[in-house]
């Protein structure tokens, strides 16, 4: 909300960056009170009341005025018009003195951009025109600015702004734009640091582009899907010190991966840098029985119900929940009335399913016999019933927002004959 406020004018019923001090998860300050009343008193003179409710017309409005391209005049000589006051005013920042842009500089002119926890499409353009047409700007710094922003058009941009959720979200974004200050390829000489740095930027504005590829690591992206939403300073502080470490903790959860996984050289497309980084280092290092060191790992990706309720256990939720059998599938709703009860009430609940309930040709099919069919999915909504077909919403591969069935109605039996259970935590 301070974010929203500050980076809207005061004209237009903003603090225009006059909000700050100390944020107390929960609390309003004096201050934010009065500019949230000052708001409402411009576009809502019905409705002050000094709270903005969660998905409102008050956060849409403050949302649209946020998002606007900033008026500023012409740029003069070889740079052309900037549409937004935030590049144009860090650009100018970084060359004043001695004209030229170094890497430290043009990490600082992203983390400007970030700072206010949102990055319009204005102000993707402004960093594509910094990279392209600046002729002192080298070549590591330039590369890592495109992949920002090419990135972000392709994933994030599309289906709205890219924006941080909240303040520590922001305050992510700064530990990942420290991690891309810094050189060297840390502990793992095949991962790109920039790729790894940028990656985090995405995934804290966009949890669920979170995705294994063509690697068996649906239990640990499950797993750090939940974590990356719910802890996302845990999740940053993680995947950097594995990289600049080679190991790392989540909370009491000390995650350390062979010197094979750190060696292995990731086939160009398989897997993102930040992706493998973060999830084959859970799995390697939690290996109980077959060694996972490759994206060829097909049963040794693996991750078992107890498996997973021990991660969630040990990175600090509480109340944790396990009711599945990898090797049968459920036989009465009662299980899945339960996964759905826990969810509506606050719990972060992972479904081990048959991956072919996914696919609209296959959804129908009873359950898989072969273990690498199994596939853990985080629920992300109720699952829905009524009259005798199952619906629900689930992350799994990338996506956020997933829909089950994909094709024709899918009846309860055939759901429950590619289900085999839960684990829930409570964050």
């Amino acid at each position: 909300m301070i974010s929203l406020l500050n980076v809207i004018p005061t004209a237009d019923g903003g603090a225009n960056g006059g909000l700050g001090g100390r944020v107390v998860a929960g609390i309003a300050s004096e201050d934010l009170f009065k500019a949230i009343l000052r708001f409402q008193g411009q576009y809502f003179p019905t409705q002050q009341s000094g709270f903005v409710d969660p998905g409102g017309a008050v956060l849409t409005r403050m949302e649209q005025l946020a998002a606007r391209p900033a008026a500023v005049p012409k740029a003069a000589g070889p740079w052309g018009e900037f549409k937004s006051g935030s590049v144009h005013r860090a650009l100018y920042k970084a060359v004043v003195g001695d004209h030229s842009l170094d890497h430290t500089e043009v990490v600082e002119i992203l983390r400007a951009t970030l700072a206010n926890g949102f990055v319009s499409t204005s102000e993707l353009d402004d960093l594509q025109m910094v990279a392209e047409k600046s002729n002192t700007i080298a070549d590591r710094p330039k590369a890592m600015l495109k992949l920002f922003v090419s990135q972000a058009r392709e994933k994030i941009t599309k289906d709205g702004p890219y924006k941080l959720a909240s303040a520590m979200h922001v305050f992510a974004s700064n530990m990942a734009c420290d991690f891309l200050r810094r050189r060297g390829n840390g502990y793992w000489p095949h991962l790109d640091r920039d790729a790894v740095g940028v990656g985090l930027l995405l995934r804290l504005a966009k949890p669920s582009l979170l995705r294994q590829g063509n690697a068996n690591l649906c239990g640990p992206a499950a797993f750090l899907f939940n974590l990356l939403s719910d802890q996302p300073g845990e999740y940053t502080r993680y995947a950097i010190d594995m990289y600049e470490k080679g190991a790392a903790k989540i909370q009491r959860f000390l995650i350390k991966p062979s010197g094979d996984l750190r060696s292995y050289d990731l086939p160009a497309g398989a897997v993102d840098a930040i992706d493998w980084l973060t999830m084959a280092s859970l799995r390697n290092s939690e290996d109980w029985f077959i060694h996972f060191d490759s994206t060829d790992g097909t049963l040794s990706g693996a991750t078992t119900q107890m498996e997973m309720a021990w991660w969630f256990n040990r990175a600090g939720y509480s109340d944790i929940r396990e009711d599945a059998n990898l090797l049968r599938h459920q036989r009465s709703t009662n299980n899945m009335d339960e996964a759905s009860r826990l969810f509506s009430a606050g719990y972060r609940v992972c479904l081990l399913i048959d991956d072919l309930m996914l696919y609209s040709a296959q959804q129908t099919k009873s359950g898989s016999m072969v273990l690498k069919d199994r596939h853990w999915v985080v629920l992300r909504s109720k699952i829905d019933r009524s009259g005798g077909n199952v619906k629900m919403t689930i992350f799994t591969w990338g996506q956020g927002d997933y829909k089950v069935p994909q094709g024709a109605p899918l009846a309860v039996d055939q759901f429950l004959e590619n289900y085999y259970g839960y684990v829930a935590a409570k964050p």
